[in-house]
């Protein structure tokens, strides 16, 4: 999937990017005739939404069609012969109150300026219950620091910050290894051998936007926030990761790059896959995980489906983690999915306690953790960060790519402090016992340090209640 923006930061919705919910076909028989699972193909009406997606599909302006409930190869072949929007998922019954996924679909168009009127069109439609633009979702790191062998695991500064050492020998202290936490990320390196053991499920999907996709953790961010949340412990080698839990990965990221303007450049980057990202929400909802990190965000309101899975997982108790975002020098812009109502977000602090000078301030904001210059895992493989863009032949292409480091590095970013926050998590619920997300959120703002800054003050829009101290949450 790429796409391109006009702005200096990251856009804040896909270009000409639709997400809808249909109605059941019983209760709206004009898109009857465009679902993927039913043998019968009826007449469509005259509605306002059926009748602007035939003209959009006639002119040759439709890219995609893509349902968020995963088509079996025989669905994929009878939606093919019916044209591009024979692969709209149309539910004939009602679905279960716990099926997410049924009867939405995103819609992809060639031209961003029609958008506004297709979009008008499908609200207008009794059969389209909603219909959203589709924000973007990106990685929270803002640096890639150095690379060189990481220091004495014993050593790690954002480890003493929290006081790991002295919770970890707790009378009745208990590992996490019962608690599942889910990384919706770039991907992960399960076998690398700081992670060798910690990783007890690795999904990743066939990204329908794009058609390119590997297992492979190419960025490395994913790996990167694994090993803060659950690097082996004391196994001399490497660093020492928070906790010792259930990691579930879920790659949400495709492996083609994504064009935007960078002030007055062009550059490749990856953009969070909307599809595989709803997809891995879902899942999450269904397992009922226990913590999800999220080192994502974006300034795009989220749309109505986003929104019903995070009201989903905190209804079933999950504690959703996310990242405060990067954008500092901007002003600080809201970043979803940290600020929807319940999550915790989380910023980021340096060695002195001080806000890093990229971490968003905001009235959301519930706690900071360190996120300066913090050692983790990477794949043992090469991989990019991104690219800078190049035209050739009146193209705009990716070219010389950003290499990241193997094995471990340094990175920066409140993507690296928010998995501080989700593996403490972990471990407050192995060693109080279950909460809700409300209930752990409680404790985590009850036990942070207020760091100098904060003066005497109980919040600030900086650091939240303050810094995470792992000790006093577990004390």
């Amino acid at each position: 999937m790429t796409t391109i923006a006009s702005r200096s930061e990251h856009p804040m919705y896909h270009p000409g990017m639709l997400i809808l919910k249909l109605r059941p076909a019983a209760e709206a028989s004009s898109f009857a005739s465009f679902t993927s699972r039913s043998e019968t193909i009826a007449i469509p009406s005259a509605s306002p939404g059926s009748s602007a997606l035939s003209m959009f599909e006639r002119a040759g302006l439709i890219k995609r069609v893509v349902p968020l409930t995963q088509q079996t190869v025989q669905e994929r072949t009878v939606a093919a012969s019916r044209g591009m929007l024979g692969a709209l998922s149309v539910p004939t019954t009602p679905p279960p109150a716990t099926d997410y996924r049924t009867g939405v679909n995103i819609i992809e168009i060639e031209q961003d300026s029609e958008l506004h009127n297709l979009q008008i069109a499908l609200a207008n439609d009794p059969g389209v219950e909603s219909v959203s633009r589709v924000p973007v979702r990106y990685l929270h790191m803002s640096g890639t620091g150095v690379a060189a062998a990481p220091p004495p695991a014993s050593t790690m500064w954002n480890l003493r910050q929290i006081q790991w050492d002295q919770a970890r020998v707790l009378p009745n202290f208990q590992e996490a290894t019962q608690i599942r936490v889910a990384v919706l990320d770039s991907g992960i390196q399960p076998d690398h051998p700081d992670l060798q053991g910690q990783v007890n499920g690795y999904t990743f999907q066939h990204p329908d936007l794009s058609g390119v996709s590997s297992n492979l953790d190419l960025i490395g961010h994913g790996t990167h926030v694994a090993g803060t949340i659950a690097a082996s412990i004391n196994n001399n080698l490497g660093i020492n990761g928070v906790c010792d839990c259930q990691i579930l990965a879920w790659k949400i990221f495709d492996d083609q790059p994504d064009s935007f303007r960078n002030g007055n450049e062009f550059k490749f980057t990856y953009f969070v896959d909307p599809v595989m990202y709803r997809r891995a929400l879902a899942d999450c909802v269904d397992q009922r995980v226990d913590v999800v990190n999220l080192s994502i965000g974006g300034g795009g309101a989220p749309d109505f489906e986003e929104q019903m899975l995070f009201n989903s997982l905190l209804a079933n108790g999950t504690t959703v983690v996310a990242s405060m975002g990067n954008e500092r020098q901007l002003g600080s812009p809201t970043s979803y999915p940290a600020a929807i109502p319940g999550v915790i977000a989380v910023g980021a602090t340096d060695r002195l306690d001080r806000v890093a000078s990229f971490s968003n301030a905001g009235n959301h904001i519930s706690l900071s953790a360190p996120g300066v210059a913090i050692w983790s895992t990477l794949p043992t493989y090469p991989g990019q960060t991104g690219f800078e863009a190049e035209f050739r032949n009146g193209r705009l292409i990716p070219g010389e790519p950003e290499r990241r480091e193997n094995d471990y590095a340094a990175w920066q970013g409140t993507s690296m402090a928010s998995p501080h926050v989700a593996a403490a998590a972990a471990l407050l619920l192995a060693n109080k016992g279950r909460m809700s997300g409300a209930q752990v959120r409680t404790r985590l703002e009850e036990t942070a340090d207020k760091v100098p800054a904060m003066g005497r003050a109980d919040w600030h829009i900086d650091y939240g209640v303050g810094r995470l101290n792992l000790l006093r949450l577990l004390g």
